[in-house]
């Protein structure tokens, strides 16, 4: 694990939930939330519309319109580097969304993303990470079977026509509305904005190893 040294990228808009003077610029917190998850072509539109719920009840709860939540949604980044984009927008984001799933351990990139706000928390002594579970929570690492999770896992799907469903009813009443209610709490509890918030970069030897395959004959 080591500290992200890079560049900021320009042209981004801002927010006025918190805010620094850096380079003789107006810096603030961009982003009320970073969304963090594993990506998949599969899952990513469920991803994406769980987002987009989030953030309507969050309007709600928080009683503003300027709500935003950080999504990535760029290329499949395998093999590329910890990008300035993404290094830029974990550090101007107040709280960190995870969807966990067992490959999001083993991501390099996912867990850059956790391992920068958990530093975060640390540094400020505050609740800043807010997590669920798409799937099984048993092959997750002890540190994040130690922390609270929303579980999702019964309604995670890769068919579009799910959220036509009444399962997705009572997915969005039962789970999406309560954890939006816990995320604005975080939101409204988080530090002003410093530029010295941490981001971490991952390597592959931090993620957790894969599960060896045994034998007919081991079971």
């Amino acid at each position: 694990m080591r500290e992200f040294k890079g560049t900021r990228p320009s042209g981004y808009a801002t927010a006025q939930i918190g805010s620094l003077n850096w380079g003789g610029q107006h810096v603030t917190y961009a982003y009320d939330a970073f969304f963090s998850y594993k990506r998949d072509r599969e899952s990513d539109a469920w991803h994406r519309r769980v987002k987009d719920k989030i953030a309507y009840w969050l309007r709600l709860e928080l009683a503003r319109t300027d709500v935003r939540i950080f999504f990535d949604d760029e290329e499949i980044r395998t093999g590329s580097r910890f990008s300035a984009k993404i290094a830029d927008s974990l550090r101007r984001s107040k709280c960190l969304v995870c969807v966990w799933s067992p490959l999001y351990f083993r991501s390099s990139w996912c867990l850059s993303e956790w391992q920068s706000f958990l530093q975060r928390e640390v540094n400020y002594g505050a609740q800043l990470i807010i997590p669920a579970s798409f799937h099984d929570g048993e092959t997750f690492p002890d540190t994040a079977k130690a922390i609270q999770t929303l579980d999702f896992s019964e309604f995670a799907s890769t068919m579009p026509r799910f959220w036509d469903t009444e399962s997705a009813v009572r997915f969005e009443e039962s789970r999406l509305r309560p954890f939006a209610r816990d995320l604005a709490a975080l939101i409204r509890a988080a530090p002003p904005y410093d530029e010295a918030f941490p981001v971490l970069i991952a390597s592959e030897h931090d993620t957790q190893p894969e599960l060896p395959i045994g034998r007919i004959a081991d079971v």
